[in-house]
């Protein structure tokens, strides 16, 4: 019997951490929708993330072919800056919302079809 109101204790004490926890996440969880500052930071992350893999990519296709060349360091300086024209590109294309996995076209995509609703 004593075992019986234990789990009859327990079970309610675990809904009452569910349901408070379920709140606690729809309080503190960012909504992409309303444009709160964890999506802007996203953002600046993805762009920053492009600009520097780009760089960096061009920087190993310039090393590799000034090797097989035998041209250093011509090629190395040349492909850093196409890498960089490149990472610019593209975080022109993730500002403007070209790209619409994350950022700013998704975000007009969203409102647009909100607005039509």
């Amino acid at each position: 019997m004593s075992d019986d109101k234990d789990r009859a204790s327990l079970q309610d004490l675990e809904t009452k951490l569910n349901a408070v926890a379920h709140k606690r996440e729809e309080t503190h969880s960012p909504n992409r929708a309303t444009g709160k500052p964890s999506q802007g930071m996203a953002l600046g992350m993805r762009i920053s993330a492009e600009m520097i893999a780009a760089v960096l990519v061009g920087l190993l296709i310039g090393w590799a072919l000034d090797r097989v060349l035998d041209t250093t360091p011509w090629l190395i300086v040349l492909f850093v800056f196409l890498g960089a024209g490149a990472g610019g590109l593209n975080a022109y294309r993730v500002a403007r919302g070209y790209d619409s996995a994350v950022g700013l076209g998704r975000a007009m995509r969203e409102r647009k079809q909100g607005d039509e609703d």
